[in-house]
């Protein structure tokens, strides 16, 4: 990951994935996306991160959170 708006920018697709997966209850997508970006090492791995601290966020703030807990111990479960 070359810079900070590239950082930002797989951010924003997770959240996108967030939104459309929550939408349809399917979370394969977001966890795919952790997958893939851990995989990737370094520092789309620290995006991972921010994007999982997100998630909690949004579980706390009642946004979304039965979507986010769902990803959340999906994710608990496979780590």
């Amino acid at each position: 990951m070359s810079n900070e708006k590239e950082r930002h920018a797989l951010l924003a697709k997770g959240r996108l994935l967030f939104d459309s997966c929550s939408a349809e209850n399917e979370y394969a997508c977001v966890i795919g996306y952790v997958d893939h970006n851990l995989a990737q090492g370094g520092r789309r791995a620290e995006v991972i991160a921010d994007f999982i601290e997100w998630l909690r966020q949004q579980r706390n703030m009642n946004v979304a959170p039965q979507h986010a807990e769902a990803i959340l111990q999906r994710l608990d479960n496979k780590f």
